[in-house]
């Protein structure tokens, strides 16, 4: 995974798949390894994701929930 990559949420066993599962954004900043050892991702939906009593228009999650379905050139 790499800055511009266009992913989608894939993760349907974790808390978040109600909102998350299936919405495709773009990776703005990647972290081969945390503080916690795993890999994560912020992402940049291509819709805003409602998420409780908002939009949700960038999220952070560790990168294996998603999949990669493109690369974006900006």
């Amino acid at each position: 995974m790499k800055i511009g990559d266009v992913v989608m949420f894939i993760d349907d066993t974790c808390r978040y798949a109600r909102w998350f599962l299936g919405q495709v954004g773009v990776v703005t900043s990647y972290t081969k390894i945390g503080s916690d050892g795993k890999s994560h991702c912020r992402v940049e939906w291509m819709n805003p994701v409602p998420y409780h009593d908002r939009s949700a228009t960038i999220s952070d999650f560790r990168a294996n929930k998603f999949m990669r379905v493109a690369h974006e050139n900006r």
